[in-house]
């Protein structure tokens, strides 16, 4: 019987784009550039249409021993990620240029990184999934030290290798766990084998922690966050754009299916823990936040505590809970390409807004980026008419359901509290005078249409977010 490898089109044209990205900076001639922008832009655009035509019907199903998914809840995700990619390069050229560091391998890696991310989303075996995490994560490594020159970002290379490694035995011992408890490393071979009486749920149960300490890890949950702020503020930041957005979505998106079809069975056991890991993670994160002068540095607290909101929706899974995160990841996708978009597009000269003084009165010289800098704040503190308070309302609200109220008022809580620092960037927008001369970049062709696309989802999920939900229902139905 033929095996039908439709399901792996798009991740297969990402990478054939990363090789052909690669060879064509090799073969340019010196003084030249390849046109990795367009070669990325183009590989992205295909699999993109790969994606839509598989989720017409074309290939849908588990392949190669039933260890690779092409369902509804993958091609959501692939599609998700695949626009932040789009997105993400949209960003670069100009902030590349600026920053005298646009080498093509920073494209190649990039593709590759969504491979990875890719594969995250789709895998149905814990190998595979491991694969996947290094894929990503050893792409993301180097393009955090992509600035060779400046110690922050050989700091943040190093740092992000070192805990990611840390991450990855956790997660490596945790498979070899789980494989010792079902002798299978099949989610839905675990999940059977945990789930009979004699399932050995104790030496399951220790490879569960070992698991979840690897994905806290990868989304920036207390305690171990503490590598976010310094990566976070030393990568370029379109790496830092492409993390906040693209690694997380593929964390939880391996997360959610690893701990719903391969350990469903001891759900009493690792929900519990997850509540408290999203309690402390969203008021350490903003408590951070609060202290924070540079702009970087206090986007990645707020990181930090909106992983604690989408552990609540994992706490609520299965359900409700999960149509939550696929939503609430869209919109929070969105908001921090934009966010840290912005602050990419005025990159000029080696340097970068980076201090809330840096932005004083951007409101009057660059009104449009404001405005649109404004509104990707005001979604991520919760206010209404964006999708940060869509995507809120319904993590709050499937944690009330499924008898988790304490996470949602602790939840509610923290938002108000966020409203402080995120505010505060407003302020010093509107309210503050400009300080010293623009020497800011105009804004570049293609970063303005990020930032378009970026606030025009923000805004639309905020006012008709009805599609994009029953999306995410029919992927979280198909887990």
């Amino acid at each position: 019987m033929p095996i039908d490898l439709r399901p792996i089109v798009p991740a297969a044209i990402v990478a054939f784009t990363g090789l052909i990205v690669l060879l064509a900076q090799a073969f340019t001639t010196r003084g030249n550039r390849a046109p990795s922008a367009a070669l990325s832009l183009t590989g992205l655009a295909g699999a993109v249409i790969a994606v839509v035509v598989i989720a017409r019907g074309q290939g849908r199903g588990a392949i190669l021993g039933n260890s690779l998914a092409a369902d509804d809840f993958a091609l959501f995700f692939q599609f998700l990620i695949l626009g932040i990619g789009i997105l993400a390069v949209l960003l670069s050229p100009s902030y590349l240029r600026a920053t005298r560091s646009d080498r093509g391998e920073y494209y190649a890696l990039l593709l590759f990184s969504i491979v990875g991310m890719m594969g995250l989303a789709s895998c149905l075996e814990l190998l595979s999934i491991f694969v996947a995490l290094e894929i990503m994560s050893v792409a993301i490594y180097a393009m955090a030290g992509l600035h060779r020159d400046r110690v922050e970002s050989q700091e943040a290379a190093v740092k992000y290798f070192i805990t990611g490694a840390f991450s990855s035995a956790f997660f490596l011992y945790g498979v070899a766990l789980l494989y010792g408890a079902s002798g299978s490393t099949t989610l839905p071979r675990i999940a059977a084998a945990i789930g009979r009486p004699d399932g050995g749920p104790g030496l399951a149960l220790l490879g569960v922690g070992f698991l979840l300490v690897g994905f806290g890890f990868k989304v920036a949950a207390v305690p171990f966050h503490m590598w976010a702020p310094d990566v976070y503020e030393g990568a370029p930041t379109t790496v830092t754009a492409l993390m906040s957005a693209g690694v997380k979505a593929a964390a939880f998106a391996a997360f959610l299916r690893v701990f719903l079809q391969g350990v469903p069975a001891l759900a009493g056991e690792w929900q519990p823990a997850v509540a408290v890991l999203a309690i402390v993670t969203m008021v350490i994160g903003n408590l951070g936040a609060l202290a924070q002068t540079n702009v970087k540095r206090l986007l990645a607290y707020s990181s930090v505590a909106h992983a604690g909101y989408i552990l609540t929706g994992v706490v609520a899974a299965p359900g409700r809970g999960t149509e939550a995160v696929l939503f609430y990841l869209v919109a929070y996708a969105a908001v921090n390409l934009g966010a840290f978009g912005a602050l990419s597009s005025l990159a000029r000269d080696d340097r970068e807004p980076l201090s809330l003084a840096d932005l004083s009165g951007l409101a009057d010289r660059r009104p449009l980026l404001a405005a649109a800098m404004a509104v990707f704040l005001v979604s991520l503190t919760g206010i209404p008419v964006t999708a940060g308070f869509v995507g809120k309302f319904h993590l709050f609200n499937a944690a009330v359901g499924a008898g988790y109220v304490n996470l949602a008022v602790i939840g509610m809580l923290m938002s108000v509290v966020s409203a402080y620092y995120y505010l505060r960037v407003v302020v010093a927008m509107y309210m503050r005078e400009p300080v010293g001369e623009d020497t800011w970049a105009p804004i570049g062709v293609g970063a303005a249409t990020a930032l378009t696309v970026a606030t025009v989802v923000v805004l639309a999920l905020g006012v008709y977010p009805g599609p994009v939900l029953a999306w995410a229902r029919a992927a979280a139905h198909s887990l």
